[in-house]
């Protein structure tokens, strides 16, 4: 459907709206008919912002700007900052439909032109999704509202701030918008070719250490262009603040080298936009009319001591600014590097996972892993950011063949959202300048666990991005490739995982160690502080909690079963032998490298990886070993021929409802057809490693729904020591984002995507996430979880959670016996008995009652009023 004009229709939505208020000051207008919300973008305050709101009502923090259409045109508005809270909750996101919107006019005494009045929505009322209504329309082609010309794209500034570009919805560490420069843009602009085609010829360069040597002497006069190799990059660092007008407040620190030392060359303000995407390390510069300071260490009073010991000690950062001077940056080609300059090689540090096992905490190396599990974003609070400041992190499970198993790398922002964004299972990444972590202690009995995580200098490497860099022909990841010939894409697709609610490292067992490690104090909140602190909470931010109280009801939620959902849980006894014994059976057959939930000591090479899904093996003897003798050569399909029960076995390593087994059975179908999208994976991400490649088809099975359907005459699984008919906190039940899905590598745009944060742009942005989400099959360590009811001491307010059990093997297993309250405290059943069914836990739930505990939990809140509450823990009280 072509996009129609506003003069077709005589005057469309918008313009009967806003033409009244277009050039009235303070002048208003509600406009009664729907509008649907197709951007929004967010930006720092400044001292500009306060002049468009009175005293009472002046912003704090971020402001929003929104994108508004009524199917005919577009228009720009700013919305008042108090409809911050539905931005902040993602009640208000792209796609929304929105009525009685309040349009105020606000003109910028301060500026001309188009740019000096501004639309502004005081109120509005949100409605449902309004995909159905946009269908068909070509947004990006619609005229905005009140330019002569009728076309053309807006300013894409902030409108209530003197800021030159906007930030990302949900963190302030990644470039967001086309004001960031691109190196495909940069290569097409002029700037770009005049550089590059600088004389060299009779230019003079000066080294490192001869500029730091004229900085300590003081010494006047401009200094030479420096050619230098970048070593590192950090990631942006906004310094946005309210008081202050910068129109570009971004600093990044590139380390950079030459044949005489090391220095910090810090890129500030406009040049960040221009350069930032463009620099990587390995590159080699050329810098003219730079600043010499001290480091920024060295005048907060660091190193002082060993100054005068050690002069050639690197203490100085080049700033290279747009203005003051206005600062010269050159690329050099490779080829075009000169001999003379006797500048250093990118060099790296890899290190295995059997290695990092006998490495103290705090060693920084360079990893490369075959991704096994991607976990969903979450965003945390940054400490001295007036609580408005988020940060994103999410886990990935990395393997590289060496050692007993994977490795966790807790991923944070690396200012390359692109990259961030494609990442999946069956994936190599390159995570370089990764720090070594550990947490626990074994002096205290408390087991320690080892995981690596992201620094300010890391970078990540994806698919797409390994050909030609200088690793690739390295010695260990050669051999980190070969390890990967030898893997069975069969066995590697039926364990990867994407998504989930995730816990890592695993909390103690008791009570005793667990306020070891906090020192006595478990930070308690009380009910009413729980409440008021869950209020508080803001999209995909996750926090943990600790409340006392006892446990009034629980039940066991088998896999499939939706928000909500009461009934059917039962099974008869034989019914329920026969659901055990596939259960566990069905577990046990993967192999260890699965999302297993075992966790090893610093020192041990075993996985430290301990998901809170329920995924429970029988004996470890009965576990095949980890590379199958028996795996499907590369580049050939299976049979057809293939027999009913091993089809059976690869399917009943996960459950779904029956919508969802017919939503796979599409999913298989669409993947047969189209087998480019899922042929020869492990082939395919190692073609850029000059490894030669073979096709292979790669099938996804549909669960037997039968496998779900409950005996007739089943009874309930579920236990309630009283009824509860007073305010609750909680009670969605199991969310979709909650339950980790198999990975599907025919859509994992689509699986990415809706696991993924909002997006800031309708182009982006699914209909129904947690729908989407849920037509992907739950993974195959997730069978089910329980739901429990928490009532406060007081017995003023209720918690409703879900527990999903876990368990730990090796030294980390601690015998106890299977009851629900020993395996409430310990996160999941005991390894030294078998495993119990879960009417047998169930069974034990009347010893809970009138029993006081201290209870973890983890509560995410998941948009739209969705809250994420899990049980991570119930110690019994002292």
């Amino acid at each position: 459907m072509a996009s129609r004009s506003p003069r077709s229709r005589g005057s469309c939505v918008l313009q009967r709206a806003l033409s009244p208020v277009f050039s009235a000051a303070r002048y208003r207008r509600t406009c009664k008919e729907p509008l649907y919300l197709i951007a929004l973008d967010r930006y720092k305050t400044d001292p500009a912002s306060q002049c468009h709101f009175s005293p009472v009502s002046a912003p704090h923090g971020f402001l929003y700007d929104a994108t508004l259409s009524d199917g005919d045109c577009r228009v720009r508005v700013s919305l008042h900052p108090n409809l911050n809270p539905l931005l902040q909750n993602n009640a208000l996101r792209c796609g929304s439909e929105v009525y009685d919107v309040q349009f105020a006019v606000e003109f910028d005494e301060a500026r001309l032109g188009g740019r000096c009045r501004t639309f502004q929505v005081l109120g509005l009322e949100t409605g449902g999704p309004a995909f159905q209504r946009l269908r068909g329309l070509n947004l990006q082609s619609l005229p905005w509202f009140g330019r002569s010309d009728g076309g053309g794209e807006a300013a894409v500034a902030p409108l209530l701030a003197r800021r030159a570009c906007y930030l990302p919805l949900w963190d302030c560490d990644d470039y967001f918008g086309d004001a960031w420069e691109s190196p495909a843009r940069r290569a097409e602009s002029p700037d770009h070719h005049s550089e590059n085609d600088a004389d060299e010829e009779g230019t003079q360069f000066v080294t490192l250490q001869q500029v730091k040597a004229s900085f300590i002497k003081k010494s006047k006069g401009k200094l030479g262009p420096l050619a230098v190799r970048v070593l590192k990059k950090s990631r942006l660092c906004h310094f946005g603040k309210e008081d202050r007008t910068n129109e570009c407040p971004y600093q990044a620190e590139l380390e950079v080298a030459d044949g005489s030392g090391a220095a910090s060359v810090i890129l500030w303000n406009s040049l960040c936009l221009r350069w930032y995407r463009c620099l990587d390390p390995g590159m080699v510069l050329q810098l003219w009319d730079y600043r010499v300071k001290e480091s920024y260490s060295r005048r907060l009073g660091e190193g002082r001591e060993s100054q005068d010991q050690d002069q050639d000690q690197q203490h100085i950062e080049i700033s290279l600014n747009s203005r003051n001077p206005a600062a010269i940056i050159r690329v050099v080609p490779e080829r075009s590097v000169q001999r003379g300059w006797r500048l250093p090689s990118l060099t790296f540090s890899f290190l295995t996972r059997a290695a990092l096992a006998s490495c103290p905490d705090g060693t920084v190396c360079d990893f490369i892993g075959l991704v096994r599990f991607v976990g969903r974003p979450e965003r945390t609070r940054k400490k001295g950011g007036g609580g408005e400041e988020f940060s994103v992190y999410r886990w990935l499970q990395l393997d590289d063949g060496t050692g007993a198993g994977p490795i966790l790398l807790k991923l944070h922002s690396t200012s390359q959202p692109e990259t961030h964004a494609r990442l999946r299972p069956m994936f190599i990444v390159v995570c370089t300048n990764s720090q070594l972590a550990s947490t626990g202690s074994q002096q205290g009995g408390a087991p320690s666990y080892q995981y690596l995580t992201s620094t300010r200098h890391s970078q990540v490497y994806g698919q797409g991005q390994h050909r030609g860099r200088s690793y690739t022909t390295l010695p260990l990841v050669q051999r980190f490739i070969a390890w990967v010939h030898t893997l069975s894409e069969e066995t590697e697709m039926s364990t990867a995982a994407v998504g989930g609610y995730f816990s890592f490292p695993p909390l103690p067992t008791n009570i005793k160690h667990y306020l070891g490690e906090r020192k006595g104090n478990p930070c308690l909140l009380s009910m009413e502080e729980l409440r008021a602190e869950v209020g508080r909470l803001q999209y995909r931010e996750h926090r943990r909690f600790t409340v006392q109280g006892s446990i009034i009801a629980a039940r066991y939620c088998r896999p499939g079963e939706r928000q909500g959902e009461q009934g059917r849980l039962s099974t008869s006894r034989a019914g329920l032998a026969e659901f055990s014994t596939r259960h566990y059976s069905s577990a046990s057959s993967l192999d260890s490298t699965s999302l297993e939930p075992h966790c090893s000591p610093v020192g041990s090479p075993e996985i430290p990886f301990s998901p809170h899904y329920l995924r429970i093996s029988s004996t470890p003897k009965q576990s095949p070993p980890r590379r199958s003798p028996r795996k499907r050569p590369l580049g050939k399909c299976r049979r057809k021929t293939e027999t009913p029960r091993k089809r059976l076995a690869l399917t009943s390593q996960f459950k779904s409802s029956p919508a969802q087994s017919r939503q796979a059975d599409r999913s298989l179908r669409q993947s047969t057809a189209s087998c480019s999208l899922a042929d020869f994976i492990i082939e395919q991400i190692c073609s850029e490693f000059q490894l030669s490649s073979d096709e292979e088809e790669q099938e996804m099975q549909a669960e037997d729904p039968a496998l779900l359907s409950p005996p007739p005459g089943a009874r309930p699984l579920a236990w309630s020591g009283r009824c509860w008919q007073g305010e609750r906190l909680g009670g969605a039940g199991v969310l979709p984002e909650t339950v980790p899905r198999r990975y599907n590598h025919a859509q994992w745009e689509l699986q990415t995507r809706a696991a993924g944060l909002q997006p800031a742009c309708l182009s982006h942005t699914l209909p129904e996430p947690a729908r989407e989400l849920e037509s992907f099959s739950p993974a195959s360590s997730y069978h089910g979880c329980y739901s429990v009811t928490i009532l406060g001491l007081n017995e003023r307010l209720a918690v409703d959670a879900v527990f999903l059990p876990t368990m730990p093997a090796g030294p980390h297993a601690v015998p106890h016996e299977n009851s629900l309250a020993s395996v409430l405290a310990h996160g999941g059943p005991s390894p030294s008995r078998p495993p119990p069914a879960p009417e047998d836990l169930i069974a034990t739930a009347p010893a809970l009652a009138n029993k006081h505990f201290l209870f973890v939990l983890d509560i995410s809140q998941q948009g739209a009023e969705r809250l994420e509450v899990v049980l991570n823990r119930a110690y019994p009280s002292p």
